[in-house]
């Protein structure tokens, strides 16, 4: 019981009432007093009520006493009263943060009737219509046997810079990739080979709103003002935050070849439009799309086959619009990894009409490549990779990490029954003894 009485006493130590004594008999005398002065009343005070008044008096102080010293011990075990000092750290760590995080202004959900020219040139223009994302999602084409699962952060104007972490899943092995820019810099990074490669990167956002006939213009160059756009490189993730530029173009650039399926459908918590369209593709007969309606994002989709059954895929989980982007997230942390050198003046890709430079040991083995159209055959021989791609896409870039290099091959942008033709290339200068290839 002791123990308990000098725990308790030296709780309300530790209270407002530190600095009140108590003594015993004092308390008694100045309650005697006031009860003498009471015998002069009307009716006088018997001392045995007297007596009883003074322990009621005594108990009722003590207990109360108890009870403040128990909830100021339960309070500050469930950290009650430190809720003033918590918000006043939280308020100091927002303004500290000032510096990195960018909060840009809420962005409300579009409920508003679409046209099919409104959404196609929203999804054209999506860097117009968010400051900052972040979001989760998997993807999957046919002509790749893995899966990719993608995640990134984004800012476009206040605090520029990207991140976004690709991770290819087949036959249970990862592959995993990360992508870093800021301030003119740009950094990819092999997380199986714990390396990376630092490059140069400047990047102008420049806002050029572009108009559906614009959009599909040629210039002198025989490329599309839609191709010219800079946009910061987010891997896997451009699919769904600059739509038009990926999957989607294929699908959705002719007007009639599409429909609205649906105004209004909440997919992780926005709103988006739902349109579906007939293909013609090898594996593909139709589609379904779900657009974000506030910036044209694209937030899901799905190919079918001719029984109906999913070809490919875009699943959202996450999607986060204009919320607080930290830009320290945009930097690596390259500790423990090993920087590769790139050494561009010697590598080059030549294109066009290369089969008059395929080397005797070679030529038999392209010649059969030749007629796999729907396939990417590449050679080597010695530094130099002959390249024979499938029909439909374009060599991006070839990436080279030490001994192991990635060929990117990116969609052609053109309609489906201009797409005859099968790109060959020659790479040489790419000292690496094997080629991935990657379609994007």
């Amino acid at each position: 019981m002791d123990k308990h009485l000098n725990r308790l006493k030296r709780s309300m130590d530790n209270t407002v009432f530190k600095d009140v004594s108590y003594d015993r008999a004092r308390s008694i005398n100045s309650v005697l007093t006031r009860l003498n002065k009471d015998r002069k009343s009307k009716f006088p005070m018997q001392p045995s009520l007297l007596i009883n008044k003074v322990n009621f008096l005594l108990s009722f102080s003590v207990i109360s006493l108890i009870f403040l010293g128990i909830t100021y011990f339960v309070g500050t075990q469930l950290n009650l009263f430190n809720v003033i000092e918590g918000n006043q750290a939280e308020s100091s760590n927002k303004i500290l943060n000032q510096e990195t995080v960018y909060t840009p202004p809420k962005q409300d959900e579009n409920f508003k009737e679409m046209t099919k020219k409104e959404i196609l040139t929203k999804m054209l223009n999506t860097v117009d219509y968010f400051e900052t994302a972040k979001g989760e999602f998997k993807i999957k084409y046919a002509d790749t046997l893995g899966e990719y699962s993608i995640d990134y952060e984004l800012s476009l104007n206040n605090k520029a810079g990207s991140y976004s972490k690709n991770t290819y899943i087949t036959k249970g092995a990862e592959k995993i990739t990360s992508l870093y820019y800021k301030d003119g810099t740009k950094w990819t990074i092999d997380e199986n080979s714990d390396s990376y490669v630092e490059n140069p990167y400047q990047l102008e956002i420049q806002s050029q709103y572009l108009t559906i006939e614009d959009a599909f213009s040629v210039n002198s160059k025989g490329t599309t003002v839609s191709e010219n756009l800079e946009r910061p490189d987010m891997g896997e993730a451009q699919f769904s935050l600059y739509p038009f530029y990926g999957v989607a173009s294929d699908y959705i650039k002719d007007l009639t070849s599409w429909d609205i399926e649906k105004q209004n459908e909440e997919l992780v918590g926005h709103n988006t439009l739902v349109i579906k369209g007939k293909a013609n593709r090898r594996e593909v007969q139709s589609f379904r799309f779900w657009i974000d309606k506030d910036t044209g994002i694209l937030v899901k989709y799905e190919t079918y086959n001719s029984d109906g059954k999913v070809v490919d895929y875009l699943y959202t989980s996450k999607l986060e619009i204009n919320v607080p982007i930290d830009s320290k997230k945009f930097e690596p942390n390259l500790a423990g990894y090993t920087k590769m050198e790139t050494d561009n003046s010697k590598a080059r890709i030549n294109t066009g009409d290369v089969d008059q430079s395929i080397p005797e040991e070679l030529k038999l083995q392209w010649e059969e490549a030749k007629k796999k159209t729907n396939e990417t055959t590449i050679l080597h021989l010695d530094d130099s990779w002959y390249i024979f791609v499938k029909k439909g896409y374009v060599i991006n870039k070839i990436v080279a990490n030490g001994k192991e290099g990635t060929l990117y091959l990116a969609k052609e942008n053109l309609p489906s029954e201009k797409k005859q033709f099968n790109h060959r290339a020659i790479a040489e200068g790419y000292t690496v003894e094997k080629l991935e290839i990657i379609y994007q």
